[in-house]
Order: structure tokens, then sequence, then C-alpha cells
């Protein structure tokens, strides 16, 4: 199952980072339509995410030092940030091969 661990950042900022080998933070998570997908919260905050456009939900709001619940489905492309810090944005990218 991919995840995705969400880091702090100097200046108080979150940055994005695929829990994959060799992963860099905010940079894209790749993933095929159907893959169960969590969030990791480092940070010592809670942190709710927020889909880019607004309409598709995501998961409740993450506990600091707790894992996403409800586990998301990805169903396509998916762009979201946090809601607070609106930024950096990030997404997960739908493979189209198999």
């Amino acid at each position: 199952m991919p995840g995705i661990k969400i880091i702090e950042v100097d200046g108080g900022g979150v940055a994005f980072q695929p829990d994959r080998p060799n992963a860099q933070p905010n940079q894209p998570l790749g993933a095929r339509s159907g893959d169960l997908v969590t969030w990791n919260n480092m940070t010592n905050r809670t942190l709710m995410l927020q889909s880019i456009p607004p309409g598709t939900y995501i998961t409740e709001p993450i506990p600091a030092g707790s894992v996403s619940s409800p586990i998301f489905r990805v169903t396509g492309n998916l762009t979201y940030s946090c809601v607070d810090p609106p930024e950096p944005q990030h997404s997960i990218v739908v493979s189209t091969t198999s």
C-alpha cells in the first residue's frame, strides 16, 4: 500500500514525501487506480487535507504522529494540499502502464 509522509520543514511549513526508497520531499506519488494510500503525519500538529480543486473527500483530520483514516482509494490523478498551511501542493499521479 503506497504511503505519503507529511514532514515539517523550516519556517513551520510541511512537505509531502512518498514513502518509497529514494523518494524526495514533494515528489509526486506514482500509483495505480484502485491503490490504497495513507498519509503518515510526522509533524507535531493535526493536519487536514483538501483536494484541488475542492470536491474530493480525502480523509479525516490527521492527528500529530498518526496515520490517516479512512484509507484513500485512488481513482485518478489527485492534487491536494493541507488546509493550513495551503502550500505546497502535492499530487498522486496514476500510471497508465501495468
